[in-house]
C-alpha cells in the first residue's frame, strides 16, 4: 500500500484540514452556470488542494496540473442516474466511465466513485452497485492511487434530517469497510460527530445546494472540521463565488488557523 500512502502524503502535504473544490458538474448537468468555460474555472478555483474533475478535462487542461503547488487532481470515475438533475432522476443506476489505470494514465492524484445504496428496495442495482464500487477497489490498490468514496443521498431533500443522518452514517462506513481511503459526504448537522467516529478513514463534506452567501459556506466549513472532518468538498460554493480565490483563502483560514467565519470573511471581503 505504499503507493497509495505517498499519494495520501502528497494531498495532505501536512495540512490539517483541506480545501477541495468539484467542478465535476458539467459531465452529469450537461450545462452549469460558473462551468461554460473550463479553463477560466480552472483558473478561478486554482488556489485549491484538489479538484475533482472528468478524465477528459483533465487531460485537456493537463496544464493546470503541472506545477509543484497546483491543486492534486482527482478525477471521477462514475457516471449515475442520481446525478441527472436535468430529469430529476433519483435511482442511483451507476455505470463506470473510466478505469483507474485511465484515470493515472492522464495524471490523477487521486480518484472518487459513489456508491448508491439504500434506493427503493431494489436490490439487483445495488448489489451491482457494490459490485462496482468493489471493482474500483481492487483497481486502486493495484495501481497504488487513493479512492475517495462518496456516499451523496440523492433524495436528501425528501427525507427527514434523522433519516438523511442515519442512512449517511451507514454508508460512509460501508465504503470504508470495502475498502475507501477517504470519504465524501453530507455535513448532518449537530450529530455529524457520529459520523466520524463510526467512520475509519478520513471523511471530507459537500457544499451541496448553493448557498446564498459565502458567509453560509464558511460557516458550513467551520461547523464541519469542528465535528472532526478533515476538510470540505465544495463545487458551486466555490466557483459560483463572486469573488472564489478569496473564500479559498478564508475558507483555509478557518479551517487550518481558526479564524472565525465573520471574521475571516470581514478580512477577505465577503461579508
Amino acid at each position: 500500500m505504499s503507493g497509495i500512502n505517498i499519494r495520501l502524503q502528497n494531498l495532505f502535504r501536512g495540512k490539517q484540514n483541506l480545501v477541495i473544490s468539484a467542478v465535476d458538474h458539467v459531465a452529469e448537468y450537461g450545462a452549469q452556470k460558473g462551468l461554460e468555460n473550463a479553463d477560466k474555472a480552472l483558473a478561478a478555483c486554482a488556489g485549491v488542494d484538489a479538484m475533482l474533475l472528468p478524465r477528459a478535462v483533465l487531460e485537456r487542461h493537463w496544464n493546470r496540473f503541472a506545477a509543484s503547488d497546483a491543486p492534486v487532481p482527482v478525477v471521477r470515475l462514475n457516471w449515475s442516474a442520481a446525478f441527472y438533475y436535468p430529469l430529476q432522476y433519483r435511482e442511483g443506476h451507476t455505470s463506470l466511465i473510466t478505469t483507474v489505470e485511465e484515470a493515472a494514465r492522464a495524471g490523477a492524484g487521486a480518484v472518487i466513485c459513489s456508491l448508491f445504496l439504500e434506493e427503493k428496495n431494489d436490490r439487483k442495482t445495488e448489489t451491482r452497485n457494490v459490485e462496482l464500487f468493489s471493482k474500483v477497489v481492487r483497481q486502486k490498490e493495484r495501481l497504488g492511487i487513493p479512492l475517495i468514496g462518496e456516499c451523496y443521498v440523492a433524495e436528501h431533500g425528501e427525507k427527514p434530517p434523522n433519516q438523511v443522518h442515519e442512512k449517511v452514517k451507514r454508508v460512509s462506513r460501508i465504503m470504508a469497510e470495502l475498502g475507501a481511503d477517504l470519504i465524501k459526504t453530507f455535513y448532518t448537522g449537530k450529530r455529524f460527530h457520529e459520523v466520524i467516529e463510526n467512520t475509519p478513514v478520513p471523511v471530507f463534506t459537500i457544499g451541496g445546494e448553493k448557498l446564498r452567501t459565502d458567509l453560509e459556506a464558511l460557516k458550513k466549513a467551520d461547523a464541519s472540521v469542528k465535528a472532526g472532518a478533515r476538510g470540505i468538498v465544495f463545487g458551486r460554493n466555490i466557483f459560483m463565488s463572486r469573488h472564489p480565490a478569496r473564500l479559498i483563502q478564508a475558507l483555509n483560514q478557518v479551517m487550518n488557523q481558526k479564524i472565525s467565519p465573520e471574521n475571516a470573511a470581514r478580512k477577505h471581503g465577503l461579508a
